[in-house]
C-alpha cells in the first residue's frame, strides 16, 4: 500500500520532496488525483513505510492509496486517521 500526502502550497510540497529525498526516501511528485481536494495541485506519493517522515513534513492530509480490485475498477483514496 502506498501513501499520498497533500500540502497547502507548491512551495511546501517541493520543500518536503527535497527534504525526504535528501533523507534517502523514494517519493514521487504527482498531480493531486481528482477524487481528492487540496489547496495545492501537487502531492507526494510514497511507500507506506515512509509514514512517519511524511507526517514530519507537516502535510495538509495523508491518504492511503487503495489499488483497484473486485468491485473497484479504479484506485481509491482513504484518509489516514
Amino acid at each position: 500500500m502506498d501513501l499520498l500526502a497533500t500540502f497547502p502550497s507548491t512551495h511546501a510540497v517541493l520543500a518536503a520532496e527535497a527534504r525526504l529525498r535528501a533523507a534517502g526516501l523514494e517519493v514521487e511528485l504527482i498531480p493531486v488525483p481528482r477524487q481528492i481536494r487540496s489547496s495545492c495541485g501537487f502531492c507526494l506519493l510514497a511507500q507506506a513505510s515512509a509514514e512517519a517522515p511524511l507526517l514530519a513534513q507537516g502535510p495538509e492530509r495523508l491518504w492511503r492509496v487503495l489499488e483497484p480490485g473486485p468491485g473497484h475498477p479504479r484506485r481509491r483514496y482513504e484518509p489516514c486517521p
